[in-house]
């Protein structure tokens, strides 16, 4: 190896690594619903890091094809935290294909250090939606929830070493990104065509709006600024409201309900693990 060879071309033909702890609690969360709508910041964060803005804006089209990429993500996420060996073997094979295509002469998506970033985001997209809803989850319930969310990074071949051992790592980590990265012009295209996205299905257009109220809510003020997406009084109100009214009726909402799409997408990833067996893709399903 020469001493000009990078991180990422070191990983690029690195196996999964064996990630830090077991996502169980992660796995008991996510199964509802509600935590989608952390969806949007959480990828907010991601456009930050310019790598990451410049190979989705160069090799991804997020205006026309939401629900796909919702699909793709949520294969990944539901393989990374509940799929058996064979399913994520499958799931992470795809993505690893893809990932191969997306670089430049700055960026590269078998970047580790991309990876821990995008890990990063989730696990504070998942924290957000909990403490939003449901209340403070204990200082144990943070760390154990930190170490679970590296199987974020590691199943994209991020080493497990280069994960925050603790909160106060974690959070000096976050706080240096978001005081630092930049948000590109490419970032707030991309913005844009996420928050703003064309042909979507019905159910999907009418949530839009309430989905960019709890976004703006919950960008970290810097990126708000940034994205030009700083809380209005109208959505501040609106996004407080909607937590109380939440907070008061969720317990009486049937779990098949509040696990609905969650359950749709743990069928649509055992859908695409049995095409990549016949076809080595999931194009088509």
């Amino acid at each position: 190896m020469t001493p000009e060879t990078t991180t990422a071309d070191r990983s690029r033909d690195v196996p999964i690594h064996n990630t830090i702890a077991e996502p169980h609690l992660i796995r008991s969360l996510i199964k509802d619903d509600i935590y989608l709508l952390g969806g949007q910041v959480a990828i907010l964060c991601q456009f930050a890091h310019p790598a990451l803005a410049k190979g989705s804006f160069k090799h991804s089209s997020f205006a026309t094809r939401i629900p796909q990429r919702l699909r793709n993500t949520a294969r990944f996420l539901n393989a990374a935290v509940s799929g058996n060996p064979a399913e994520k073997a499958a799931i992470f094979s795809v993505i690893h294909k893809y990932h191969a295509r997306v670089k430049g002469d700055d960026y590269d998506a078998n970047d580790p250090e991309l990876h821990k970033w995008t890990a990063a985001t989730l696990f504070f997209s998942i924290l957000i939606v909990h403490e939003a809803f449901f209340g403070e989850l204990s200082l144990d319930q943070k760390e154990t929830m930190l170490r679970e969310s590296a199987v974020f990074g590691t199943s994209l071949r991020m080493p497990p070493d280069m994960w925050p051992q603790n909160l106060d790592e974690f959070w000096a980590y976050w706080d240096h990104n978001i005081q630092t990265l930049q948000v590109t012009d490419m970032a707030r295209k991309l913005c844009g065509d996420l928050l703003y996205p064309l042909n979507l299905p019905l159910a999907m257009s009418v949530s839009m709006p309430l989905a960019r109220v709890v976004t703006m809510n919950w960008l970290p003020e810097r990126l708000a600024v940034e994205y030009d997406l700083r809380p209005t009084l109208a959505t501040q109100v609106a996004y407080q409201g909607f937590v109380s009214w939440t907070r008061l009726m969720y317990p009486f909402i049937p779990q098949y309900l509040r696990q609905r799409q969650h359950d749709m997408y743990v069928e649509d990833m055992k859908k695409a693990v049995e095409k990549i067996s016949q076809t080595g893709h999931w194009a088509g399903v």
